[in-house]
Parts: structure tokens; C-alpha cells; sequence
């Protein structure tokens, strides 16, 4: 997840440099690595007696990081079919805060054994999703402000609002970490 993010974002990049490689050449493999993890946890899940921790909250965690890799995938296949050229600076920013999450995500997983400082990793998730809010707000009213045609408010409306819904994802999958270290206290 946290290697899509940075490859998505690294794509919003090579637009400003005009090289036009869609960054889908670089997320797709990842999306299907991922649902391959994801089936395999699931098979494992079957096939294991005693977990580390409940087995709805590993398939709601191996889910929930699934889905925000399908979202970074689908947020690099918007910007192909819609043919997004010029990414704003806002949407620069969302892709950053999606690596920011990812990397914070990430830190929370490698602490579930130990259950030590995974609750400051969600808060800082929650924080970042906060700034996505309200960066996305921001883009989006810019779009009404006039200076745009219709088709291109109606493209980059949806595109930012995947850039948002991803953060939510993550928050969801931090809210997911905060149940399973609360249950295993």
C-alpha cells in the first residue's frame, strides 16, 4: 500500500515534468498483489485454529488495506480515462496525504504485537484524513468558482473526491487497528 501511494504520487510528479507514462503501468501490478494477499489471508483464516487476534477484525484489517490500494488504483485509472493532464497542486497534496496515511498505517500494523504507540499512529491518521477534508473541500469549491467548463468540474469533482475517499479509507482501516488493540488490551 505504502509503495502504490508513493508510486501514485510519484506519477502526479512526472505530470509537472511532462512525461505522460499513465501512472496505471505502475499501479496495476500492486492492486493485484494486493487482492492476492488479501485471498491468501482469507485461505488462511480457514485453514488456521488459533489466530494472533480475532478472525473478523484480521479480514476486516487484510480488507480495509486492500480497499485503500483498489482506491489508489482507481484514482491512477481516473486520470487515464478522464485524461487528466494538469494535476493541481491540491491534488498533489491529497496523494501526499495518502502516503503520509499509508506510511502511518503501516507503522500501526508493525506494532500490533507489541500493542505499544498504535494509537498515536491512528490519531495521526484521523489528523491527516482532517487535512484531505478539508483540501478537497477547498479544490472543489475552487471548480464552482467559474473559470472552468462543465466537463472539466464533472472530471475533477470525481477525481478529487477518490483522492478524499481514499483517505477515508485509511481512516477506516486505522479505526479497524484502534478496535483490535482495544479488544486485545
Amino acid at each position: 500500500m505504502v509503495a502504490a501511494a508513493r508510486l501514485l504520487r510519484e506519477a502526479f510528479r512526472r505530470c509537472d515534468d511532462g512525461d505522460a507514462r499513465p501512472p496505471e503501468r505502475d499501479q496495476g501490478p500492486r492492486s493485484n498483489a494486493g487482492d492476492e494477499i488479501t485471498h491468501e489471508i482469507i485461505q488462511t483464516l480457514h485453514r488456521t485454529f488459533i489466530t494472533p487476534f480475532e478472525r473478523e477484525d484480521i479480514y476486516a484489517l487484510s480488507s480495509g488495506l486492500d480497499d485503500v490500494l483498489d482506491y489508489i488504483d482507481e484514482i491512477a485509472e481516473t486520470i487515464i480515462l478522464y485524461g487528466i493532464t494538469d494535476i493541481s497542486p491540491a491534488a498533489k497534496s491529497m496523494a501526499g496525504l495518502i502516503v503520509e496515511a499509508a506510511i502511518q498505517i503501516q507503522g500501526a500494523v508493525s506494532k500490533l504485537e507489541s500493542k505499544s504507540g498504535v494509537s498515536d499512529h491512528g490519531i495521526e491518521v484521523h489528523r491527516i484524513e482532517n487535512v484531505g477534508d478539508t483540501e478537497s473541500r477547498r479544490a472543489i469549491g475552487e471548480l464552482f468558482s467559474g473559470g472552468h467548463d462543465a466537463v472539466t468540474i464533472i472530471k475533477l469533482k470525481d477525481f478529487y473526491t477518490l483522492l478524499e475517499d481514499s483517505l477515508d479509507r485509511c481512516e477506516d482501516v486505522a479505526n479497524v487497528i484502534e478496535g483490535i488493540t482495544i479488544k486485545n488490551a
